[in-house]
């Protein structure tokens, strides 16, 4: 009667036994170092099959690792800046690892304190026949087919399977310095499913990334519906070269995101408040976000997997595969040159197979809207013996409605138009049309809307608007405008909410976010280059003195030229970002 258990506590001894040889052959093959505070360093390595080589990391112990072979812990990623490896390097603000580092404040005498193990990445990106290069992550310019996003969770994999982590993403997060901690934000909205927090030191705003034959232009500003369930925090100092473009951010995200904050530390570009960020992080594992539904997600890979959906593409262009509203009755997807409104690819052919939510080898009716064309399809699709759905659509706006016989209706937002106004201005009423659609399964009944703020600072004036019943795959505009004010001129961006109604006592809820310009004079001291050399502002701080445009360099915007539009202000001139709708200038 108690063989079974003998042979389980000898099975758990073998276990025990092998991996302490497996650490001590570890230590044995790579770099080890034991920190004062009693934090084993290890400097290890692996073969990546993602980049086809043999990559390096640094990863931090917490004292009594090796004592307690059954403990496991969270853990936290690092991903260093410019000039910087996984070692360190020569610059002063590169030396946050141990010591008197830093301060003291570094990743060491946080991990001496805390049980946690943290991993420094290696951003390295040169082969062993090239010369040194001290710009890391392979972003601005992609120069090599060296991918670090894809090869994340290859790296998480490696560490959770030869280190006692606790791997689940309510456990696991993301942090990093300067284009660290770009590829921080990154990396993190890429990957929420495996991630819960990310911490940004100083983070670049926006580099050019992706594949190396159609690389984009990826700015953080747009990308923050790709971070539900996740918690982010920023901290800069205010004597940092870049502080601007933090600020730019930090008026923009904290009115649509729920979950960010930020700190602005007596510092440079560093690792300021770095315990304070780890702990940030520690608090989130604590208690993580839950997992969204429904969500969002934008990126700028052909082919990209989140929350057990795949999603596959034959795009050989630059571009941004945009997914909304995602759950299990439906999703809005198209693929688009730029952000956050640019060209729809639609000659891209895309397939979204679904995770195994769905009854096995049955019967799904899926309502195919295309919102651009108005065009609707009706087709069924049997679920596979795993219970996915693959449905192939192209890089259109597509609603997407699943449904089997005798669901209810699905009610979704398709679109919104300014009335009398290009865009909408701080200070002055805004009247909003609605349109939407119902990619259910029956008819919807009576349908009514209302608009809310989700945030101080907006006054929705008329919020009500009713649509009577929608037939399925008709999409309809509401019977009267919504109206709503937002009278701060600090606020660039208003997130709303809508919810829907019908007389069955079914509700939906959608949100939306409108940019606001603020009501200024018209600008008078601005300069058109077009192909003219001018001394302007750059990095915030800085100027350069450079061409700009491309044309005749007389001033004057003529037919064919690329022009950029300068304004002077602070006695520098700025170049500036343009919106209009004038048929007779191609934006690109």
């Amino acid at each position: 009667m108690h063989f079974p258990v003998m042979q389980i506590i000898i099975r758990k001894f073998i276990v025990n036994v092998l991996f302490a040889l497996a650490m001590v052959m570890l230590f044995i093959q790579s770099g080890r170092a034991q920190d004062p505070g009693g934090v084993t360093i290890i400097d290890a390595r692996h073969y990546s099959i993602v980049l086809g080589e043999t990559r390096n990391y640094r990863i931090f112990l917490p004292p009594g690792y090796s004592d307690h072979l059954e403990k496991r812990y969270p853990v936290i990623y690092f991903f260093h800046g410019w000039s910087q490896r996984y070692f360190g390097a020569s610059d002063p603000y590169s030396d946050y690892d141990k010591g008197d580092e830093n301060g003291g404040d570094n990743i060491a005498n946080f991990v001496s304190q805390h049980d946690v193990i943290i991993v420094k990445v290696d951003g390295y990106n040169r082969s062993p026949d090239e010369k040194y290069y001290v710009r890391p992550w392979n972003v601005t310019p992609v120069e090599t087919y060296r991918q670090f996003p894809l090869y994340f969770p290859e790296l998480v994999e490696h560490i959770d399977s030869h280190y006692r982590t606790i791997a689940d993403r309510e456990h696991r997060g993301i942090s990093g310095l300067s284009m660290g901690g770009f590829m921080t934000f990154w990396i993190g909205g890429k990957y929420p499913h495996l991630l819960s927090a990310a911490g940004n030191f100083c983070g670049s705003p926006e580099f050019t990334v992706g594949p190396k034959d159609f690389p984009v232009e990826y700015r953080h500003l747009d990308m923050y519906n790709n971070y539900a369930g996740m918690n982010l925090r920023l901290n800069y100092g205010d004597k940092d070269f870049i502080r601007g473009y933090h600020e730019d951010m930090n008026r923009m995200w904290p009115q649509i995101i729920d979950n960010y904050e930020y700190k602005v530390y007596d510092a440079a570009h560093s690792t300021c408040g770095m315990g304070e960020m780890f702990t940030f992080i520690l608090k989130t594992f604590e208690n993580p976000a839950a997992r969204p539904s429904p969500w969002d997600h934008i990126d700028v890979y052909p082919e990209f997997s989140l929350w057990n959906y795949r999603v596959m593409t034959d795009r050989a262009a630059p571009g941004f595969t945009i997914l909304e509203n995602v759950d299990a009755r439906g999703f809005r997807c198209s693929v688009r040159e730029f952000l956050p409104d640019g060209a729809l690819l639609s000659f891209v052919k895309v397939s979204v197979r679904t995770p195994p939510i769905y009854e096995k080898n049955h019967l799904y009716t899926i309502n195919d809207v295309d919102t651009r064309t108005s065009k609707a399809i009706q087709r069924t699709i049997r679920s596979d013996d795993q219970g996915r759905l693959m449905i192939d659509i192209n890089g259109s706006t597509h609603e997407i409605g699943i449904n089997k016989t005798g669901d209810k209706p699905n009610v979704s937002l398709v679109a919104l138009d300014l009335q009398g106004a290009r865009w909408a201005t701080n200070g002055k009423e805004v009247m909003l049309t609605i349109k939407i659609l119902n990619k259910g399964a029956s008819v919807a009944k009576n349908i009514r809307a209302t608009l809310t703020a989700t945030r101080p600072g907006a006054q929705v004036i008329k919020g009500e608007v009713s649509f009577g019943d929608i037939a399925v795959n008709e999409m309809k505009t509401g019977n009267s405008a919504t109206t709503f004010r937002v009278s701060a001129d600090s606020i660039e961006i208003q997130k709303f909410k809508l919810t829907f109604r019908d007389d069955r006592k079914n509700q939906w809820v959608d949100y939306f976010e409108i940019p606001l310009k603020r009501d200024l004079p018209q600008i008078n001291d601005f300069e058109i280059a077009d192909g003219r050399i001018f001394t302007v502002a750059k990095a915030g701080i800085d100027t350069a003195t450079i061409q700009l445009g491309k044309g005749n360099g007389d001033g004057v915007a003529n037919p064919g030229e690329s022009i950029v539009i300068l304004v002077k202000d602070q006695n520098k001139l700025w170049r500036t970002d343009l919106s209009g709708s004038d048929p007779n200038i191609n934006p690109f």
